[in-house]
């Protein structure tokens, strides 16, 4: 099979998709689905698209004779164009589906960023509490004398405790910074 063949299988597979996808209302729906400077129309409506590749295709394949190579080349290249924003728009169908709209609100959001600063915060808080007492653990450890391995033990329990403050403090000030913005 010619790769024209192929291509306009793969477009007319591609036509029965938007067909069935024309038939049900998508929430989310674009009023034009794809840039002005890939395609000449204007729709809401998938198979429109389609048609659009299509109507290329068919006028390469009788024309060819008559074009001139640049322009065969033109045509080609936007029907590889048309053909990929084709498959992608295809693709994100599943994502406009669950958008729903009205469904990020305002107070909701506000609601999830407060008790996510009072969870930062609060994991925070204990985060400094193990410090302190790893800390006096070390000191302990230190005023020992077979305790050198012990010592280097809370060391590095110290150290991944601070890590994990430091990560905390960079956390809420993301928070704060979105908060501002």
């Amino acid at each position: 099979m010619s790769q024209l063949a192929e291509l306009q299988q793969r477009l007319q597979h591609l036509r029965q998709q938007a067909k069935e996808l024309d038939r049900k209302p998508l929430p989310g729906k674009p009023l034009d689905w794809f840039d002005s400077a890939l395609f000449s129309c204007h729709s809401p409506y998938l198979t429109d698209y389609v048609d659009a590749a299509l109507h290329n295709l068919q006028q390469l394949t009788h024309s060819a004779t008559q074009m001139s190579a640049a322009h065969q080349r033109h045509l080609v290249e936007r029907i590889a164009a048309q053909c990929s924003a084709l498959t992608r728009g295809f693709a994100n169908i599943t994502t406009r589906a669950r958008y729903k709209p009205g469904r990020f609100k305002a107070k909701s959001l506000v609601q999830a960023i407060t008790s996510s600063s009072r969870e930062l915060y609060q994991q925070l808080s204990e985060y400094k509490e193990f410090e302190q007492r790893l800390e006096d653990m070390v000191r302990l450890a230190q005023t020992e004398a077979d305790a050198v391995q012990k010592s280097l033990a809370l060391q590095v329990r110290l150290g991944r405790c601070r890590r994990a403050i430091t990560d905390v403090e960079q956390q809420i000030q993301q928070l704060e910074q979105a908060k501002r913005s």
